[in-house]
């Protein structure tokens, strides 16, 4: 309760007439008669603007006039039926009640008042009065309204501040008290936009508490730092130190001039109320009015540098660490985080693509996974979703796209897809379709590169195999090696654009190559012209698109072709000239096509030395087996394996599966593949095994059945599409090929997992996979035209590579390595010591398949065995 007392030693002076009542007193003493009267006795008349309230207000006090001997009975006045009357009505109703019940205080005294008294038949001079009976309840139902912020008008609000600062009694400061005032000014004005005849109001008052001890204590010292943050005497401190981008945020602000300082501290002061998950209206067209008064250009230039920051770990560290707790420098502080989010909403809508992306890495950034803590900050990752989202342009949906492609956090991932979703509604497209036009150019030439000037330098920047960004200085039209110094010191700011343009492109270029690796499975269909448009001749694309095999159909002619030599040719390098505006166009996948067909691609892709972005000729393809046939609804085909649990997970995440990690407590997870297009699931089935660590989460796994799932009911395999069946077989072989502790190559120090067998032996130097057989086929086509050639030999599951000293296996499905003539292990750990040499680069039909390089890297190291210093490696060699 923040109301006490509302006696004085003094009444009003006879003189005094207060604002608010002096038309009423005036009516009263010229004896006009009154349309009703309360039960106080204060005259009702119409041409009051509060009549309505005042009736309210009279219905109220009646409860509670205390009668000669009936005495009094206490209950809560706001349970009353007319307090609920009074609650209820509509906002400016009740900001009419409040200035209602500011003119009723003081009526009591003025109209009822006496100079003496006499008791007892004996006259006493002095001032006589009787506290009214109500003024007790009025307070208690007051706090109640002032619960809800009341959208006073600024000339009411005047007027209430006015009444306040003239009443000689202060009982007023109770009615309408100073958190209040505070609160109900700054919820609808700032320092920035606060009309100059309130501001001026609020200085009265302000003059008006400090004549008495007001600010003595520490929640007065509060209330009046708030006024002055109000009024625009100070800045207050809305974000905490110790992080980059707000100790930026914190000394921009510092150093500001007054006027630039005030509208930047109105707008950071609405950016703290930025609660809820998506603004209001009314919230965003506030913060529209506060960006307007920075202006939009100084905005965004402050806003972007800021959000660059967020990625930035703190500056003041945490040096307490708890065992199995996050790094707290990894963390940003609510208060800060509620700000950006703030700023965040603030870039809705805007269409800026510097904007768009500055979003999109902000949500990277704070989507990212932190140990033992999750997504480093969702609300704020939430918040760029949701801006990008409400954008209808191009550049926002493709840094949503992009975000779908490289974002792993399954809920965050969730979260993306539903803002693309909203963003096609917005648009009025379809979700592939948004993403397709979207993409951008970056303004790219049709070689894919990029020139920009800085005065007598110049740069160009170079797509390389549509996955890498190159960027060469030229200086007076001859090239350097660096960035030049007078760039550098001159061309700071553009500069800095420059780079984050490359590191764009790169972003967006992996994006692109995900996004497009998934049409194999949809089976999408574009016109020819529509498709020449979003891929073939869109500049960012067409790196990717021409690497790859297309299907082409018109009526009942097809036919299969690639770009080569500036034209779409077939496999016998024939132009496909019959193709039409309204031919039928979609990525090529090689199931259900003849052996000879896709022998004949691969061929093709190897004679021309074409780099495919990824596996399309020599993707593995998985038809069903006599044993799936048979058990009808599962497939055991990766069964009994084990796998390294949080590699598995991170592949699951890569991958698009949904997965969490099971350990020694009550926890189960099956990795799930959403399949929406088919209204299905698949499920591959693991438990954990084996060790489990300190944090109580299982070290490896044993996989068990796959299975395809639509309303809960298993689906027999027999209805799963074929171009399905087979990419979600190849996921879950990715998943044993990649995270199977058998191609760890240090992994035969650590022993058997208990009940596993002799599983590491067996996977290692085992049965080859698809995967491992396409490895072969393409091994078999390059290695007779590498210098190592004459010293490499095949056997069924290994390319065997003589030495100068030994004659070492290597397997083409786990990478381990066996030296002759007693198969004694090698183990080489992959790192920048077994890479191939510059000179030694060889040009793989495909890009992706890690465990390829790396056995053609083993290669080299080891047919040139004699020159090996790593005294690991040298002491297994000589060892017989």
């Amino acid at each position: 309760m923040f109301f006490n007392s509302f006696s004085t030693t003094e009444p009003y002076p006879r003189d005094f007439v207060p604002t608010l009542l002096k038309d009423t007193w005036d009516r009263f003493k010229a004896g006009q008669k009154p349309m009703s009267s309360g039960p106080d006795g204060f005259p009702i008349y119409a041409e009051n603007p509060n009549h309505a309230e005042h009736e309210l207000l009279s219905a109220f006090i009646r409860k509670f006039i205390k009668r000669p001997g009936l005495g009094f009975i206490s209950f809560d006045p706001c349970k009353t039926d007319e307090a609920r009357n009074i609650l209820a009505s509509p906002p400016a109703a009740r900001a009419r009640f409040i200035l209602a019940v500011m003119e009723r205080f003081p009526w009591f005294w003025k109209a009822n008042i006496k100079e003496s008294t006499s008791f007892l038949g004996i006259e006493i001079k002095g001032w006589s009065y009787r506290e009214p009976d109500w003024h007790e309840e009025i307070p208690e139902l007051l706090e109640q309204m002032y619960r809800a912020t009341i959208p006073f008008t600024e000339d009411q609000m005047v007027s209430i501040i006015h009444e306040m600062c003239a009443n000689p009694r202060n009982d007023l400061l109770y009615v309408f008290p100073t958190p209040v005032l505070i609160r109900h000014v700054s919820a609808q004005w700032s320092s920035a936009t606060l009309p100059q005849g309130l501001k001026d109001a609020l200085q009265r008052y302000r003059a008006h508490i400090t004549k008495t001890s007001f600010g003595s204590r520490a929640e007065e010292r509060k209330l009046l730092a708030a006024l002055d943050i109000l009024l625009g005497l100070a800045r207050p401190e809305l974000l905490d130190p110790g992080e980059a981008w707000s100790d930026l945020a914190r000394s921009e602000l510092n150093q500001m001039q007054d006027a630039e300082a005030s509208c930047w501290i109105s707008l950071l002061t609405h950016c703290k109320q930025a609660g809820g998950s998506k603004p209001t209206k009314k919230w965003l067209k506030v913060s529209d009015e506060l960006v307007a008064l920075i202006g939009r250009d100084p905005f965004k230039s402050r806003v972007i540098r800021w959000f660059e920051l967020v990625a930035r770990t703190r500056t003041v560290h945490d040096e307490v660490r708890h065992a199995h707790s996050p790094d707290p420098d990894q963390l940003l502080s609510d208060d800060n985080a509620t700000v950006l989010r703030g700023l965040v909403w603030c870039c809705s809508g805007w269409g800026d693509a510097h904007v768009s992306s500055a979003l999109a890495t902000l949500a990277e950034v704070c989507f990212k996974k932190v140990r033992w803590h999750g997504a480093r900050c969702p609300r704020v990752g939430n918040a760029c979703l949701l801006a990008l989202s409400g954008t209808s342009t191009e550049d926002a949906a493709a840094q949503l796209s992009r975000l779908d492609s490289t974002v792993k956090q399954p809920t965050a991932k969730k979260r993306i897809g539903k803002s693309l979703d909203a963003a096609a509604t917005l648009t009025g497209q379809s979700r592939e379709d948004l993403e397709e036009k979207s993409v951008p150019t970056f303004g790219l030439g049709p070689d894919d590169t990029l020139a920009c000037n800085f005065g007598d330098c110049s740069a160009t920047l170079r797509v390389v195999d549509s996955r890498d960004v190159e960027i060469s200085w030229f200086k007076n039209g001859k090239a350097v090696k660096s960035v030049p110094s007078d760039v550098k010191q001159n061309h700071t700011d553009e500069l800095k654009q420059f780079q984050k343009l490359g590191k764009d492109i790169a972003k967006m270029l992996t994006a692109q190559r995900i996004r497009i690796e998934r049409l194999l499975m949809s089976g999408r269909e574009w016109s020819f012209d529509l498709w020449r448009q979003r891929y073939l001749d869109h500049q960012l694309l067409a790196g990717i698109s021409r690497r790859l095999i297309w299907h082409f159909k018109l009526g009942e002619r097809s036919a299969l072709g690639a770009w080569r030599d500036g034209m779409l040719v077939d496999v016998h390098n024939l132009p496909l000239d019959w193709l039409a505006p309204e031919t039928c166009v979609r990525l090529w996948h090689p199931i259900g096509f003849p052996v000879e067909t896709v022998a004949a691609w691969r061929e093709w892709i190897h004679a021309q030395e074409i780099c495919q972005p990824f596996k399309q000729a020599h993707r593995e393809v998985y038809i069903l087996a006599d044993a799936e046939l048979r058990t009808g609804n599962y497939s055991n085909r990766f069964a009994a394996h084990i796998l390294g649990q949080h590699q598995f997970a991170a592949l699951c995440t890569q991958r698009g599966w949904k997965y969490s990690l099971m350990g020694g407590f009550d926890s189960y997870s099956v990795p799930t593949l959403e399949l929406p297009a088919w209204d299905m699931l698949a499920e591959f089935w693991v438990e954990g095994v084996g060790e489990v660590a300190d944090s109580g989460i299982a070290l490896h796994l044993s996989t068990d059945q796959i299975r395809f799932v639509r309303a809960g009911e298993p689906l027999s395999l027999t209805e799963v599409p074929a171009t399905v069946f087979s990419e979600v077989m190849r996921d879950v072989d990715l998943f044993v090929g990649v995270g199977s502790i058998g191609s760890n190559p240090a992994w035969q120090d650590q022993g058997e997992i208990e009940g596993a067998g002799n599983y590491w032996q067996t996977y290692s130097f085992g049965e080859l996979n698809a995967s491992a057989k396409t490895r072969r086929e393409v091994l078999v086509r390059l290695i007779p035209k590498l210098k190592i050639a004459g010293q490499c030999s095949f056997e069924e599951k290994f390319l065997v590579v003589k030495g100068s000293i030994r004659t070492y296996k290597i397997h083409l499905g786990s990478g381990n390595i066996q030296m002759e003539p007693n198969n004694q292990y090698l183990c080489i750990v992959p790192d920048q010591s077994t890479a191939a040499r510059k000179d030694d680069k060889v040009l793989l039909p495909f890009e992706g398949d890690r465990t390829l390089s790396v056995i053609l890297s083993k290669a080299f190291l080891l047919a040139d065995d004699s020159k090996i210093k790593d005294s690991s490696i040298v002491s297994q060699i000589k060892v017989r």
